[in-house]
């Protein structure tokens, strides 16, 4: 009468119940509650002498860490077949904690030295009946030909005006397709923060963003540069901020009724997205670890090139902005009253595409001297690295000297700057408080 898999709640809701699950302290160390194995005394009892008592196996625990009294995220701690372990002698147990996966002991999985960790969900699976159960009808792969297919869920969506074109099957990625991509942003939640007497900056509360468009184009062949996907997500969120100077996002353009653009379900742009990755696809674009975090979405080191860390000298210690590239290396102004994924994403394409044909002629490294030079200099204004005024203006003559500029003031922003410096996969271990790190992301 037992289920072949029980979900149960914890229920440590306060320290007092809390205080069941934390290791206890014995001479021969510490003694933990909590056990790989559980027997669940079934509801009938005993019949014909024998016990009914049914044998789980935990799979899986969710637990939450807390980081400070008002700040906490969850981690689980899997526990993966014995078929999947690298060796016998090797751990079953992986923590999942956002972007870091990590191989621990079952004494760090299943142990509760202090309450800064506090269970919350136990999966267990029974011993006599799993094998009975038929995963053979689950698909074990996604159905790529979701990205040949042209739909929308907006009522009053402009087909003619639609700027993408479908992928034909005979298109269809294989391992290494370079394909370009640019997403937009819009906020489900403002920013609060303070500032202390000495001028340092505390954020009470992040800025929360969610995927409002993302935009995917092809990168070689004869259709290089043009998209396959330009799809708009709706959202039932309530959005605080469009970010309609930074995203081309305004109000309807997520909205069902209202839209004109193909707008979709997140978890359709998430299958195209996870598809493209699963296939090898290499991804070009500008800043590409800050949007895939953004997005929540894990992305093989191998198959991200970014046009942020060709065009950098590490010397330097700075990195290009795509508008400033695109307008000295490409010679074409982008960005200019709004942003476009579609154009972001080109724009990247062709400095890679640039930067391969340098790399080719063995003139690359001169080309990016000459940019981190040319970008001090002054062409009417002083350029500090961004387009003049005038787009139009030429980005390859300058005065020998700029004329004198009152002394600046001293900029504080850079030590800001390095605490946004997202890198999903920061180094850590999982049995202390300071090194369950909080999550970082924007994404719940």
């Amino acid at each position: 009468s037992l289920p072949p898999v029980l979900s149960v709640n914890a229920a440590a809701f306060t320290d007092e119940p809390l205080k069941i699950w934390l290791d206890r302290k014995t001479p021969l160390g510490p003694q933990r509650f909590l056990t790989p194995e559980i027997t669940v005394n079934a509801p009938d009892g005993v019949q014909d002498g024998q016990s009914n008592d049914v044998k789980y196996i935990l799979r899986a625990i969710v637990f939450q860490v807390r980081v400070t009294p008002k700040e906490s995220h969850l981690v689980a701690a899997v526990r993966i077949p014995d078929s999947e372990r690298v060796s016998p002698k090797s751990s079953p147990w992986y923590l999942f904690n956002d972007f870091v996966v990590q191989n621990i002991s079952e004494d760090e999985a299943l142990g509760f030295p202090g309450n800064w960790k506090v269970p919350c969900i136990l999966f267990l699976e029974r011993q006599d009946t799993i094998n009975r159960l038929d995963f053979k009808g689950l698909p074990s792969k996604l159905d790529p030909t979701i990205l040949c297919r042209q739909h929308s869920i907006a009522r009053n969506t402009d087909w003619p005006a639609q700027k993408h074109k479908v992928l034909e099957a005979s298109e269809l990625p294989t391992p290494g397709t370079v394909v370009a991509i640019d997403a937009e942003f819009v906020a489900l939640q403002q920013e609060e923060s303070e500032y202390r007497s000495d001028g340092t900056k505390k954020v009470i509360r992040p800025s929360l963003m969610t995927l409002a468009r993302v935009s995917v184009l092809r990168g070689q062949g004869t259709s290089s540069g043009t998209p396959f996907m330009d799809d708009y997500i709706h959202t039932t969120d309530t959005i605080v901020n469009y970010l309609t100077e930074f995203s081309g996002i305004r109000f309807g353009d997520l909205d069902p009724t209202m839209s004109r653009h193909t707008l979709l379900p997140l978890k359709t742009v998430y299958k195209k997205l996870r598809l493209l990755v699963d296939l090898g696809c290499i991804f070009v674009g500008h800043g590409l670890p800050k949007d895939f975090r953004t997005i929540n979405l894990f992305v093989p080191p191998e198959q991200v090139l970014d046009t942020v860390d060709l065009y950098f000298i590490k010397e330097r210690q700075r990195r290009l902005s795509l508008r400033f590239l695109s307008w000295y290396v490409l010679k074409e102004p982008i960005q200019g009253v709004t942003h476009d994924s579609i154009e972001d994403a080109r724009a990247a394409l062709l400095l890679y595409q640039k930067y391969q044909e340098h790399e080719s002629e063995g003139t690359f490294d001169d080309l990016l001297e000459e940019i981190y030079r040319e970008g001090k200099k002054t062409v009417g204004v002083f350029l500090n690295f961004k387009p003049p005024a005038d787009p139009s203006s030429s980005p390859e003559v300058a005065p020998a000297s700029p004329p004198p500029i009152s002394p600046q003031i001293p900029r504080v922003a850079s030590g800001l700057m390095q605490q946004f410096n997202l890198n999903p996969m920061h180094q850590m271990g999982f049995m202390s408080q300071q090194q369950y790190s909080g999550r970082g992301s924007p994404m719940p």
